[in-house]
């Protein structure tokens, strides 16, 4: 049974302070420390948040003011956002891989008082873009300054002050400007509510069976919306974070900690399947086969249970011996414990969804976005189909347009863009639903689905309308690919740019590498429509990249970046 939220509130800051009063000596955080992984309560968090609290307000913030923070993930990074929202003033994350350019701009645009950063090299960018502004502000550092500001005790007379300040925050008040990534363009500034955000915690939290003792590491930023609403949930949930270290080390911590749950984009889910797939076929022929063989029983298991089925007794006999054999072993290189995890901020490939059903864990794929506040649409527990993101959650309403693009309203809905009434106006119908950009469609059981980008549908010379994330995730299933873009748009056919999983080629020839990546594609071309399929393709040296600015920060293609940087690759595939 799903764990019933015992805490709720008008507010961000009022539902803390509720847990704090109803948790104080629960844990909520787990941080790794002189090798270990150590607790930090409730009580802890909120006299390091108060700490914050009154630091801001002797620095002459105030409510309504807006304060950054431009850090990796980490729990200083909540200590943060809590004490500015316990004082009515607006968070705006600025994602640590961002550009000058758009670091300049965000704080330009958002009219920033302060900045918290996690250490002197982010302090150093923030300094040059203020520079470039002609201007300076106060930079607290998480691991110079925070400690000292942070650290102390929380008298009597603190504690009135944060309850009068939070008392005095209303629903429909700014918690939160979080600019999008974007794939094209320059960032926009989503204003989002207390009430945006509280509509998405409790409908998240009734939708997703969450356990008050449930664990989950969280490694994605902050800056993300999907990322922000992990670092929020314990407050309505009582689940406990435990921080990873890094990106790097996420494999290492899992095992540490043992999640029961993970939150996560469909990347990591796909270099966690490819580095099983590399496993298993580095086993003997026999280990391979009884692998494969697994496999295959495994998802005609997830198949019928997906559309809740009966399982033949023969096949659920077969089904626990290859439990046996290869899920079990599989289920203890995450931990052991993982039950279920989320996905979220792009399309997952339902192939591998279904390869982590047949394993025992349950991926449940969602929809949101910046804009609404991350997750409106999810698959639950006892209801989920693969390749669909699910149903709405409590408190939103979606409709599809005559083109196929997805409309959503409801309490999640951001307020407008920030200083950009022009683009605000562009994304709201004259009824008042917000156009998200993507297409899809809704199934008869009410599960919706997403084919595309709107903007991003490849249209062919023959004016076919081609989705080209669905084939670039098939690409990616493979375990000697790492990335993949498509291109076809006003061409006769479709062609590919492909990078490469360095880990699985290696000592390879370059000739038998373009072999093997000619028969991963023959192998997708298979299951394509015949104008869907890849022609011609190349092979580059390099992966797509976040520094290089080809992929968002939630690691998503920036096309436009890539076509204009591989235009003359591209145009040698058409020649």
């Amino acid at each position: 049974m799903g764990y019933k939220v015992p805490v709720d509130g008008r507010t961000v800051a009022e539902s803390f302070l509720k847990r704090v009063e109803v948790s104080h000596a629960d844990r909520v955080y787990l941080i790794k420390k002189n090798g270990s992984y150590v607790p930090l309560t409730w009580q802890e968090l909120y006299d390091r948040a108060a700490r914050v609290f009154k630091y801001l307000s002797e620095t002459g913030i105030k409510a309504g003011d807006k304060v950054c923070i431009s850090s990796q993930s980490c729990p200083e990074w909540t200590m943060a956002d809590l004490g500015i929202l316990c004082l009515g003033a607006t968070t705006v994350p600025i994602y640590h891989s961002s550009t000058l350019e758009d670091i300049a701009f965000i704080l330009d645009n958002s009219e920033a008082k302060l900045v918290f950063v996690d250490d002197a090299a982010q302090a150093k960018k923030i300094r040059e873009a203020f520079a470039g502004l002609g201007r300076e502000l106060p930079i607290v550092s998480f691991d110079k300054d925070f400690d000292t500001i942070s650290s102390g005790p929380v008298s009597p007379d603190l504690e009135r002050a944060i309850v009068d300040s939070v008392t005095r925050i209303r629903p429909e008040d700014e918690a939160s400007i979080v600019y999008t990534s974007g794939t094209t363009g320059r960032p926009k500034g989503a204003v989002l509510t207390h009430s945006n955000f509280m509509s998405c915690l409790r409908g998240v939290a009734n939708a997703v069976a969450f356990r008050h003792d449930d664990i989950t590491v969280a490694f994605l930023p902050f800056a993300h919306i999907l990322g922000r609403l992990e670092s929020l949930i314990p407050i309505v949930t009582g689940v406990t974070l435990a921080f990873a270290e890094g990106i790097s080390t996420v494999s290492q911590n899992i095992l540490e900690v043992r999640p029961t749950m993970l939150v996560s984009v469909p990347r990591i889910y796909e270099k966690i399947y490819s580095k099983i797939q590399s496993e298993a076929q580095s086993q003997p022929e026999f280990q391979r086969n009884v692998f494969n063989w697994a496999l295959k029983i495994g998802r005609e298991v997830a198949r019928l249970r997906s559309v809740k089925k009966n399982i033949p007794l023969k096949l659920l006999a077969k089904h626990r011996i290859a439990d046996r054999l290869v899920f079990r072993k599989i289920r203890s290189k995450l931990g052991g414990r993982l039950r279920l995890t989320v996905s979220g901020g792009a399309p997952l490939a339902p192939e591998l969804c279904e390869i982590f059903h047949a394993c025992g864990i349950k991926i449940l794929e969602g929809y949101g976005l910046t804009e609404t506040t991350g997750a409106v649409i999810c698959n639950r527990p006892d209801a989920y189909h693969f390749g669909t993101v699910g149903k709405p959650i409590d408190g939103i309403e979606v409709r599809i347009a005559q083109d196929g693009e997805i409309q959503l309203r409801g309490a999640m809905v951001f307020k407008e863009y920030h200083r950009n009434p022009e683009a605000t106006k562009e994304v709201f119908t004259s009824d008042g639903w917000f156009c998200t950009g993507d297409i899809g469609e809704i199934s008869q059981e009410g599960f919706l689905r997403i084919t595309d980008r709107k903007k991003e549908l490849i249209v062919t010379s023959g004016g076919k309308n081609i989705a080209p994330q669905k084939i670039e995730n098939m690409l990616k299933a493979s375990r000697f690919v790492s990335n993949g873009m498509v291109y076809g748009d006003r061409q006769k056919y479709l062609v590919a740019l492909v990078t490469l999983n360095h880990s699985e080629v290696r000592g390879l020839a370059p000739e038998k590498v373009q072999v093997l990546i000619e028969q991963e594609i023959k192998s997708v071309n298979t299951q394509l429509a015949s104008y869907e399929t890849i022609k011609r393709f190349q092979i580059l040296h390099e992966d797509f990249t976040v520094e290089a600015g080809e992929l968002t920060p939630s690691l998503k293609l920036k096309r436009k970046v890539l076509i204009q940087k591989y235009k003359e690759t591209i145009e040698g595939l058409y020649t």
